[in-house]
């Protein structure tokens, strides 16, 4: 067997995963979390790590990290959704596994973002 297979495999493979962290998920536009408190037809969701979001919580906002989403994901309300992450990262892989469940991804925002009179920050 040649060793050109198994590096390419191992090429391929990191390629995809490098594609779900890195690349842009298309089609979500940037808002402000802070547009959509109040608004009961628009899911807050916030993806970031617990140790993260508890110091600085979103009022209103939905919480279940991405590690959790695999097996809790039936948890999240059939709403509209704006997603709440700590970077790009998050909030791409966020969006594709989402929309892979179903879910409708309207809009995100990165809490380092300023929003207007408060910057989202932990």
């Amino acid at each position: 067997m040649s060793i050109g297979i198994p590096i390419a495999l191992l090429a391929l493979a990191g390629s995809h995963s490098f594609y779900k962290r890195y690349v842009t998920a298309r089609g979500v536009e940037r808002g402000c979390a802070e547009e959509f408190k109040g608004n009961s037809d628009i899911l807050l969701l916030d993806v970031r790590a617990y140790n993260i979001s508890y110091k600085d919580p979103i009022e209103g906002a939905f919480e279940l990290p991405i590690a959790y989403f695999i097996r809790s994901y039936e948890e999240i309300p059939d709403r509209p959704i704006h997603i709440v992450a700590s970077d790009e990262m998050e909030k791409n892989i966020a969006v594709r596994l989402l929309r892979k469940k179903g879910k409708n991804i309207i809009s995100y925002s990165l809490t380092e973002e300023d929003c207007g009179e408060r910057t989202l920050a932990y």
